[in-house]
């Protein structure tokens, strides 16, 4: 099992991650985040917690668990998430539901955009009941994710609803699915600029930070680094936790070694099809100027360096090609151009004109 030699829990771990926003005891913290992920849109006072695992209504239907499953209840005049024409002459007691799906993913697995689609429509589809009028109540699912997704652009917090594609007017604010992504987080604590970048901050960062880190020493999430330390965890808990920083760790390597042998296979496929474009390409004028040279100083010499040419040719397309073809797929599976730049140790101006991209870069700071 993997050695616990960090203050505070690695929050990108399944048990950390829910030990902290899914536990009763911790409940303050989650409602924090839920406020800053609103910004004042919805007041969130208190939740309640419900079982993660949900059982399919057929033999055959599809078993979910989540992460984190929450609700609270919250006026329908005090959300924004009913329509004013809903709220007149309602009673300030008339409390409905929000609902609220927490889920950490480090890797990319297709579809998971669709996977979030599925469970939001899971709970939109239990509210029917018999006599029900079709009023929904709304339903969040939120992601945070370590990586971007390669058909969207890169955005720290993305609110995704159904609207009208051409006036951008919402069909409904009761559906909504939050995109939180990690790898656009700040690499400075003193370069966040809203609460939710700063607790995402804490996420991705929380096991590499002691007493000394900034976001300590400035008293602002007390409660988070104290629900964090790994010292308050029982005997129990730290065989857990051990486990889940071996799954983590084991998922990371697997995705690396993935990558590598994607680099390497691309590589002689590419160098295999640039080799022979550029051979061909490149014998085809050989041989032309070979011709040439030949009337005047003999037809082997010619063709000797015409092959010469060809072959070199088709040698660097070929590379060229195969390492373009990698950082693509690269790219594609959310990989910044910094991420891949360092793994792949090639300069990032490189890499960003292989991969046609443009991402900013910045240095990292506790």
């Amino acid at each position: 099992m993997a050695k616990i030699n960090t203050p505070y829990l690695n929050l990108q771990t399944d048990f950390g991650f829910k030990y902290v926003f899914g536990s009763e005891r911790n409940k303050k913290i989650m409602i924090r985040f839920l406020n800053a992920l609103f910004e004042g849109k919805l007041i969130v006072k208190d939740i309640a917690y419900h079982d993660k695992e949900v059982l399919p209504s057929e033999e055959k239907g599809k078993r979910i668990v989540y992460d984190v499953y929450c609700t609270t209840l919250t006026p329908k005049s005090e959300s924004s998430f009913f329509p004013a024409y809903q709220k007149k002459n309602e009673n300030k007691n008339d409390n409905r539901e929000h609902h609220f799906i927490l889920e950490m993913q480090n890797i990319y697995v297709p579809p998971f955009e669709e996977r979030m689609v599925f469970y939001v429509s899971k709970l939109i589809s239990e509210q029917g009941k018999s006599g029900w009028d079709y009023e929904l109540e709304p339903v969040f699912g939120i992601a945070i994710t370590d990586f971007n997704f390669s058909h969207l652009r890169p955005k720290i917090v993305r609110d995704v609803m159904l609207i009208d594609r051409e006036s951008k007017e919402p069909l409904t604010e009761k559906i909504h699915i939050f995109l939180c992504s990690l790898k656009e987080v700040p690499k400075k604590w003193k370069d966040c600029k809203t609460e939710i970048e700063e607790l995402l901050f804490l996420i991705k960062n929380m096991d590499k930070m002691d007493n000394s880190s900034l976001a300590y020493r400035e008293g602002r999430y007390t409660d988070l680094f104290e629900a964090a330390r790994c010292n308050r965890l029982n005997q129990s808990d730290k065989v857990l936790y051990s486990q889940s920083l071996d799954r983590l760790r084991d998922l990371e390597a697997g995705y690396r070694y993935a990558i590598e042998q994607g680099w390497e296979e691309g590589m002689a496929k590419g160098m295999a099809k640039g080799m022979a474009k550029g051979m061909a390409k490149g014998m085809a004028k050989g041989m032309e100027e070979g011709m040439a040279k030949g009337m005047e100083k003999g037809l082997a010499k010619g063709m000797e360096e015409g092959m010469e040419k060809g072959l070199n040719q088709g040698i660097s397309q070929g590379i060229k090609e195969g390492r373009a073809e990698i950082l693509r797929k690269l790219y594609s599976k959310g990989n910044s151009i910094q991420d891949i730049a360092a793994m792949l140790q090639m300069p990032e101006q490189e890499v960003r004109e292989l991969c046609e991209g443009n991402l900013s870069d910045s240095e990292n700071e506790y």
